[in-house]
């Protein structure tokens, strides 16, 4: 039995190792690239250390892995590289000269998986159209580097549903991931600098974003006309070019906003025609205004945040009706001075923003020369105590007496080089087969079972 057991593995580990030699195909030029690209046998491409010039079409099925060093350069005219096939594998590559309205990659097939490649000097990175289930991991992403020339999205998906964008770098983009018509989509531990938008959504359904880190943009997020986004443990700090924002939300509806720190910003979130959605643990702290609440914003749920530090905590048109306290807890603001008599969770009297200001400007903008004047601090502080209630102002009916938990998963440090060859561990793999037959057989001769 032992003698039978230990050929078969032997003669097993035989016939990978013939197979997976016999796939591979080994490019040095860019005309052996085009040769292994064209070769039906050669499933796996290996690119030696070098320079590839020009651009290349990928029509069938194929995992490309570059050496260390190993670059592809386009003619700066069409995309560097074409994917119109399905289950294309591509890693460990540099990529750069796109032509001004194009990508460094440009997918079409199904079930793209690209990891460890740098993109640079390219208009987009990655552009996904009319595709789905892709993946892009581990990438370096950025656009055109001359102040001149028009930059273009890091990752662009139109139409690509469930794809998964994950824990890539991208800067100087004009935005880092634009999801567009693209439902059940994610974008999870990414970091995004230097941008328009961190992440852009567009008519699209269903998508994570969360553990992303965007900072020195204009807004972290710019999400509009999608539904059930989901937005979580992310962090957005110093977004502040042209009054930037950390969360933008524009049409959006039936969406979560939870466990986000928003810090730094000139405007912390800003609602816009935002309807049903579910603001809670979010830490909005150190921003010009904390949370902004414009027209037909309504029937959100807003309640267990912590508003700290903020020039002015909430501003809100004043039509809009949501809801500030859920189960007697409501949120936390750190101007408001404690009364609690009863010692439990929350501040014996309600919380009102007070900007009564806000509403008067807004209909007269001359009044904005008087901004942060002591006089309207005085008089926001006194309209905040009064015990009418008005239209004018947000009213939390439960504040919190203490700081709600926020708690936010930390993003570990991802290396953005490229990863090594995977022949070691198939030449480990095969190496173990052999050892554990060779044994099986010298066990059986031993127990004089052969």
């Amino acid at each position: 039995m032992y003698k039978k057991i230990g050929w078969f593995l032997l003669f097993f580990s035989l016939i990978l190792a013939g197979k997976a030699s016999a796939q591979e195909f080994s490019a040095a030029s860019s005309e052996e690239l085009r040769e292994a690209l064209s070769d039906p046998n050669a499933s796996v491409i290996k690119l030696q250390s070098g320079i590839y010039e020009g651009t290349f079409l990928i029509e069938r099925k194929v995992h490309i892995i570059g050496d260390k060093g190993t670059r592809i350069i386009g003619s700066e005219n069409g995309h560097v590289l074409t994917i119109a096939a399905n289950d294309v594998i591509i890693e460990n590559l540099e990529v750069e000269g796109s032509g001004s309205q194009n990508a460094g990659i440009y997918v079409t097939g199904d079930r793209a998986y690209l990891h460890h490649i740098a993109l640079r000097n390219v208009f987009h990175g990655i552009y996904a159209r009319n595709s789905y289930g892709h993946r892009f991991e581990h990438n370096l992403i950025t656009s055109f580097q001359n102040k001149d020339r028009h930059k273009g999205f890091g990752i662009y998906l139109v139409e690509a549903p469930n794809t998964a964008v994950k824990n890539n770098y991208f800067f100087h983009t004009q935005d880092g991931v634009y999801v567009s018509y693209s439902d059940f989509c994610e974008v999870t531990g990414n970091i995004m600098s230097k941008a328009r938008y961190g992440v852009h959504t567009m008519d699209s359904r269903n998508v994570l974003i969360a553990d992303n880190r965007v900072t020195k943009s204009i807004n972290g997020l710019m999400i509009m006309q999608s539904y059930e986004v989901f937005i979580l443990d992310n962090y957005f700090y110093k977004n502040t070019e042209n009054e930037g924002t950390g969360i933008f939300m524009y049409d959006t509806f039936d969406s979560k906003i939870a466990s986000n720190i928003v810090r730094g910003n000139y405007r912390g979130m800003i609602l816009e025609n935002a309807q049903r959605n579910r603001l809670e643990f979010n830490q909005v702290q150190e921003n010009d205004t904390g949370l902004e609440m414009g027209k037909n914003s309504n029937d959100n749920t807003i309640y267990l945040n912590n508003f700290s530090g903020n020039t002015r905590q909430i501003i809100s048109e004043k039509d809009n009706r949501n809801l500030f306290s859920k189960d007697t807890y409501g949120n936390y603001f750190d101007d408001h001075h404690l009364l609690n008599l009863d010692h439990d969770h929350k501040v014996d009297f309600a919380y009102k923003s007070g900007d009564v200001f806000y509403q008067m400007a807004d209909n007269e903008p001359l009044l904005q020369i008087f901004y942060q004047s002591p006089a309207v601090e005085l008089w926001n502080m006194i309209e905040q105590y009064t015990p009418i209630p008005s239209d004018a102002f947000i009213i939390d009916e439960s504040p919190l007496a203490e700081a709600a938990p926020v708690k936010q998963k930390e993003l570990k440090s991802e290396k953005r080089n490229a990863s090594s060859s995977r022949e070691p561990s198939l030449i480990l793999f095969f190496s173990l087969i052999a050892l554990t037959s060779l044994l099986i057989l010298n066990y059986g001769r031993k127990h004089n079972e052969i």
